[in-house]
């Protein structure tokens, strides 16, 4: 969750704050700014752009793509496997970011025209509801994709231990990510549980007679907590990052040998249908979560990149104004990450298309497979396809 906006909004002009008995201590006078003056309060065209268009059309895809997913794991008795159950909690977590995020800032942007600020939703519910509950789906995400990827290390390069681990466990590791993301969100919450109501004097002229004379923003306690709150949106991030480096270093290697690797004749001979249909699955599978893993980090990077730039400057207390459109389109990234993921299984795990096509097309495709033969050799391979 960015909670750099108050902060910036507080940095553009803090000698314009005048101490009143109202509105939490704080007056904007803005009444003889000047209009560049006027704009560094108000939300650039850029981000109405962003806000108002792009994050509910990545929105709409996303919430369509991961709602499908959770419909066909729950509808497809062969989908419901170890890995399935990972990637149907991050389709969770990704819902409720695009839902609760782009939800969220379309409607306070509808309802204000001044940066950040989220009056119209109050203390309660953006301070300690909202922007806590994107904590939460955020480490989650981060701690979700790290699992698939050690999962998959330990299939490809630890196979005998990896046919030991059991449905329980990866259960027991899926309540660890969401109690410790529920638990970092909660100490995370004092950067932002100061609700600051600041009236605003607007000059007397169109259009800023229509604009609200007072606006709200979550504010961190203090100094120190706002630093916590960006070391800790950071270094988990970067933590994660080489874990996965380490992951993918790990498993390329071995993968592309199982892909290049023909085995003699005779001893092809000795492997049957099923054995080869479960090879190509797993390595279909691992193929399509070593993408997805890719793509959340070359998605989520430039957000946090981004965010420990700021970091850095706001400890050295040297703002750097011109990173808001930067922020804007590693934001967009954001969204964009969370919801592709269900468009990466179709397209690179046929398992995943057969399983949209099973429900979505169903009439066409029972038709087609009734023109076929089935053999029990072909359901049973059917089901193994995904049981990897």
């Amino acid at each position: 969750m960015d909670t750099r906006s108050t902060s910036d909004v507080f940095s553009v002009s803090i000698y314009d704050y005048v101490t009143t008995g109202e509105c939490t201590g704080f007056r904007w006078n803005l009444l003889n700014s000047t209009e560049d003056k006027l704009n560094d309060f108000l939300s650039p065209v850029f981000t109405r752009i962003m806000v108002l268009f792009l994050h509910p059309l990545c929105a709409v895809f996303g919430l369509l793509g991961n709602l499908s997913f959770m419909f066909i794991v729950w509808k497809v008795p062969y989908m419901r496997n170890s890995i399935n159950i990972i990637l149907l909690n991050l389709s969770v977590a990704d819902f409720l970011f695009l839902l609760v995020g782009t939800g969220i800032k379309f409607v306070n942007l509808l309802n204000s025209p001044v940066f950040g600020d989220s009056f119209i939703v109050g203390h309660i519910c953006h301070c300690l509801i909202i922007i806590p509950l994107l904590n939460v789906v955020s480490f989650a995400s981060l701690l979700l994709v790290s699992l698939i990827s050690v999962e998959r290390y330990m299939a490809v390069c630890k196979p005998n231990q990896y046919l030991k681990m059991t449905c329980r466990r990866t259960l027991s590791c899926l309540s660890f990510v969401w109690v410790f993301s529920f638990a970092l969100a909660a100490f995370l919450m004092p950067s932002t549980m100061d609700f600051v109501t600041v009236c605003v004097q607007w000059p007397n002229s169109q259009p800023y007679e229509k604009f609200p004379t007072k606006v709200g923003f979550c504010n961190a306690k203090s100094d120190f907590w706002y630093s916590v709150n960006e070391f800790l949106q950071i270094f988990p991030f970067f933590v994660a990052l080489l874990l996965n480096v380490f992951c993918f270093a790990r498993i390329f290697p071995r993968f592309y040998g199982r892909l290049t690797f023909k085995r003699p004749q005779e001893q092809a001979q000795q492997y049957d249908h099923i054995t080869t249909t479960l090879t190509d699955s797993t390595n279909a599978a691992t193929k399509m979560l070593l993408i997805n893993g890719i793509a959340f980090f070359i998605l989520a990077t430039p957000f946090h990149v981004t965010s420990a730039i700021q970091f850095v400057e706001s400890v050295s207390s040297n703002w750097w104004c011109g990173c808001r459109e930067f922020k804007d389109i590693s934001i967009l990234l954001l969204y964009v990450n969370s919801a592709v993921n269900p468009f990466i299984y179709g397209m690179t795990n046929p398992n995943y298309r057969r399983a949209y096509y099973s429900v979505f097309c169903q009439n066409r495709y029972n038709v087609r497979r009734n023109r076929r033969t089935v053999t029990p050799s072909d359901n049973q391979s059917e089901k193994i396809s995904t049981y990897v």
